[in-house]
């Protein structure tokens, strides 16, 4: 047998061991993606109607599973605070899964005299801490950005984890979030 037969053989035999393999990684990532995609919609959505967050400028977006079986996504959330010292940016979370695990990070502001409660909710929320925070003195009202990055979580989870920083968020704000 010469080498290209050879070679020929071995990718026949790979291509039918790995082509199922990664046909069904491929249908759990594109399950997991809708799943959780549309966990974190249903949230958003009752939030909308609780009159918590504005539909126009809370967006969530994510993208199709890759090749690789994984998918990233990205959700801002911008409350219905109308009072000039009550205005602050939107909170923003990103995320990339992969087949075993996700990552997530967010940027989560909050009023200045919240940080610390904030940082302590965070801290306590499995596989998630605080990266860093700063302040944002705005001369109306300055808000601290408090960093989070959890590493770690499973896909199935990613949904709930999102949805947990977002009520963190929002109940620091003020905001009374079940």
């Amino acid at each position: 047998m010469s080498a290209q037969e050879y070679g020929e053989h071995v990718y026949r035999l790979l291509n039918r061991v790995l082509t199922p393999y990664l046909n069904d990684q491929a249908r759990d990532c594109e399950r997991r993606r809708l799943e959780q995609t549309e966990r974190i919609n249903n949230f958003k959505k009752s939030l909308v109607a609780d009159g918590i967050i504005w539909p126009e400028t809370s967006k969530l977006y994510a993208d199709d599973c890759i090749f690789q079986a994984g998918w990233s996504g990205v959700v801002d959330i911008r409350d219905t605070a109308t009072k000039p010292e009550k205005i602050m940016t939107k909170p923003s979370l990103g995320w990339t899964c992969q087949p075993t695990e996700c990552h997530i990070e967010g940027d989560l502001p909050v009023p200045l005299k919240e940080k610390n409660a904030m940082v302590e909710s965070i801290n306590k929320l499995e596989k998630c801490c605080v990266d860093i925070t700063h302040i944002h003195e705005d001369p109306i009202a300055p808000e601290a950005h408090v960093h989070v990055v959890c590493k770690g979580v499973h896909p199935d989870d990613i949904g709930l984890h999102v949805n947990s920083l977002i009520k963190f968020v929002l109940r620091h704000r003020g905001f009374e979030v079940e």
